[in-house]
């Protein structure tokens, strides 16, 4: 990205020589200690960034700590099963992320070695241009912008860059200036240095210009009025309710369950069928009240109707008419299930406890 004519308009090459020093000062000395950082690497970098898309880094931590336990090297991680890397992720959402991973970690071990460049990481499953570049400057120093949501945050009042960031017009903008900004001597530190400054200082709510490294050399700096205001972004879509019934069919220690299509809310993981069984079932009726559970682009109502088969043979045969199967509770606690069940776990133990009395 190099639009002349925007960056001769909107940047002076002092002002940005001045915020790179200032940001590059204020991150080597308030930097987070993070494993991928004290410990790093292509693969715990590469890792780092996936898991954190749209994961907070408190819950981030322990996930990739686990993670690499599970998978120590990109080659554990090729020869694994699906589900395993599955049920590894659970807890973070948004499991598409685990499934390209794992296609990426494919790729890798059968090419025998990392990419080297920008563009070859950018060639992988589930590597977007963020992604891509902020592995590229962290991991081999390639000189490229990376751009996530705390860098727009930070770019956009730095710049006072008033398009909607999630527009084309906007994006380009915020990217011409991120190009402009880029310390191209230190450009893993500099990427690293914007992004922890909009998580600690340049936050959505509470700007906190007066320690800001930036605040020099800022537009917004001071203003209140202009950083609420920065970003503007595109009017959300209201998430879509989704009145969504769960049958939890048992027969002492047994119970049915179904895999989730390939593709789609929940993709491929394991839950309970959303059809009910025939009369000769014992009808428990809501195990507990019903649960709501929010994703981007869904609210989800979720009611739990417990099911009492007569006898093993008739838990089956339910299992037969709705393409389930039959399993040991245990045994679908070891395979990977959406968040809105593993949250309600203890609430289901009470169902298979109380069964297994009956």
């Amino acid at each position: 990205m190099n639009d002349q004519g925007f960056l001769q308009n909107s940047l002076d090459p002092k002002r940005t020589t001045v915020a790179q020093k200032a940001l590059r000062t204020w991150y080597l000395g308030h930097a987070r200690d993070l494993p991928w950082r004290s410990e790093p690497s292509l693969y715990g970098t590469w890792l780092s960034e996936i898991m954190l898309q749209q994961t907070r880094v408190e819950t981030g931590v322990p996930k990739w700590h686990a993670f690499r336990e599970a998978f120590p090297s990109v080659a554990d991680l090729a020869r694994a099963t699906e589900d395993e890397v599955l049920k590894a992720w659970e807890g973070l959402g948004y499991y598409r992320r685990a499934r390209l991973l794992h296609r990426a970690a494919k790729a890798i071990h059968e090419a025998g070695d990392f990419p080297s460049t920008h563009a070859e990481w950018l060639a992988l499953p589930g590597i977007g241009p963020y992604t891509a570049a902020a592995i590229a400057s962290i991991g081999l120093g390639e000189a490229v912008a990376a751009v996530d949501g705390n860098v727009q945050r930070v770019v956009a009042r730095w710049a006072g860059i008033r398009q909607a960031v999630d527009s084309k017009d906007g994006a380009r903008a915020v990217g011409l200036v991120a190009d402009a900004l880029l310390d191209t001597n230190h450009p893993g530190d500099h990427n690293q240095a914007v992004m922890e400054l909009g998580a600690l200082v340049c936050t959505p709510r509470a700007a906190q210009c007066g320690t800001c490294p930036l605040a020099a050399t800022c537009t917004s700096a001071g203003r209140e009025e202009a950083w609420t205001n920065l970003p503007v972004k595109q009017p959300k879509k209201k998430p879509v309710p989704w009145d969504l019934d769960w049958h939890v069919a048992t027969c002492g220690d047994l119970v049915v369950v179904v895999q989730r299509p390939d593709s789609g809310v929940w993709a491929k993981m394991w839950t309970f069928p959303e059809g009910p069984p025939s009369n000769r079932f014992a009808a428990l009726g809501l195990l507990f009240d019903p649960v709501t559970h929010i994703l981007s682009h869904r609210r989800i109502t979720a009611s739990f109707h417990g099911w009492q088969a007569p006898d093993e043979a008739s838990l089956r045969s339910y299992a037969d008419e709705v393409a389930a199967y039959v399993m040991t509770w245990e045994e679908l606690g070891a395979l990977a299930r959406p968040r809105l069940l593993t949250k309600m776990w203890e609430e289901l133990s009470d169902v298979w406890t109380a069964s297994e009395r009956a």
